[in-house]
């Protein structure tokens, strides 16, 4: 999705004012490119190029525009920014927001301004794809209905078929009720699914799905700030995105408003091996299984402790329980990729060179950073990445990973 900036206008009548206000557009356009990964920016076609980092305007795919000025807020110094978003092809304004502020706090009001068109630019994103999802669902179906067979197709294995499915349906829900916190859930789980499981798509989509979990999640604990899901599943995404801190924060937020959550116990536990913890990863995926025993996440809670076991030198015991994931989930690509590094590391080699032949065959379109941005950079950890590294080198002798 397109989108093009303008740069503010100086309104203030001193032109030594043009610097902070040039300032102000460069970083706003900075935020943006670090924050809304989904979307394409342009400058605006009506404007000269004034950013290297704009790229060339398509006024077709153009899908909103966001423009303003910086003006003097006062007699006592202050100036006002004035932001606004609008629809590229009618014009009408979608949102508008006006801010006062000194020149020494720039930076700072920057930044709020930048997190509000996020917000805003992630919600008409929501609605657009909530339209389109509507549009291809039975209209006589109620929000029950969808987020009955949104649910279902998660009884089935873990694949990307199955979660894009899930995903038309919460979306077609929202449709229907744009502030159903099971429906923002659910959609912020598919899309949890997407940016684990990176071999399913291409880095742009995973990061653009990353960004819409978030914000999903984001609403739904706004709407609902006790939902134990809602904060686990905020946690998974900060994990997945790598700020392990706040994820670890998040899931043991989620277990304190619901002590019986299996996904929150075993998360936790995953991402503790991420931060270079692996002892406690087994306790806590112990828990989560005599919690929730369907085979589905079964699969999952196996992982976590064959990965946990793989951080802590284990390789043999790892094997076991890798197996027995994939005994669950047959298409767990995570599951794959570690199995086939652990079978090469313990010498069972021509069964490892059958797994990244069969890896391959799956996912031929598996991009070749999948592994490091599922693994490899999500960690500063030393002690992690002392260990995952020789898995890394592993499955790339295999051919696995590049």
């Amino acid at each position: 999705m397109a989108v093009a900036v303008a740069p503010l206008r100086n309104l203030t009548d001193d032109s030594e004012q043009q610097f902070l206000v040039d300032t102000f557009t460069d970083r706003l356009v900075a935020d943006l490119f670090r924050r809304c990964r989904n979307f394409t920016f342009a400058w605006l076609p009506s404007e000269l190029r004034w950013s290297a980092d704009l790229k060339p305007p398509n006024p077709s795919e153009l899908k909103y525009v966001i423009s303003g000025s910086v003006q003097r807020g006062g007699s006592d110094g202050m100036l006002k920014a004035n932001l606004r978003i609008s629809n590229a092809e009618t014009v009408d304004y979608l949102w508008a927001a006006r801010q006062k502020f000194r020149p020494e706090d720039l930076a700072s009001i920057q930044t709020e301004i930048a997190h509000q068109i996020v917000r805003v630019l992630h919600v008409l994103v929501l609605h657009e794809a909530s339209r389109r999802a509507s549009l291809t669902s039975d209209a006589e179906l109620g929000v029950s209905e969808c987020l009955a067979r949104a649910w279902a197709t998660f009884e089935g294995e873990l694949c990307a078929e199955l979660s894009v499915e899930a995903q038309q349906w919460f979306l077609a829900a929202l449709a229907r009720d744009s502030r159903n916190v099971e429906a923002l859930v659910g959609l912020a789980v598919t899309c949890q699914h997407l940016v684990s499981n990176p071999w399913w798509c291409d880095p742009r989509a995973a990061a653009a799905a990353s960004d819409l979990g978030c914000e999903a999640v984001t609403i739904a604990l706004e709407l609902e700030p006790g939902h134990a899901h809602a904060r686990c599943v905020q946690g998974m995404l900060y994990s997945a995105a790598g700020h392990l801190e706040e994820a670890a924060v998040a899931l043991r937020q989620a277990l304190a408003m619901d002590e019986g959550l299996a996904s929150a116990h075993g998360f936790s536990g995953y991402n503790a091996a991420l931060l270079g913890r692996a002892s406690e990863t087994l306790r806590a995926v112990e828990r989560a299984m005599r919690l929730d025993r369907t085979d589905r996440r079964q699969g999952i809670f196996f992982f976590f402790a064959g990965f946990a076991e793989l951080m802590l030198g284990r390789t043999l015991e790892a094997v076991v329980l890798l197996q027995k994931s994939l005994e669950r989930n047959p298409t767990h690509g995570g599951a794959q990729l570690l199995l086939m590094a652990a079978l090469g590391l313990t010498g069972q080699n021509r069964e490892a060179i059958g797994m990244a032949e069969s890896f391959r065959q799956q996912y031929s379109a598996s991009p070749a950073g999948a592994f490091e941005q599922l693994w490899l950079s999500r960690s500063t950890s030393p002690i992690y990445r002392a260990r995952v590294y020789p898995l890394f080198e592993e499955i790339r002798a295999l051919g696995a990973a590049s």
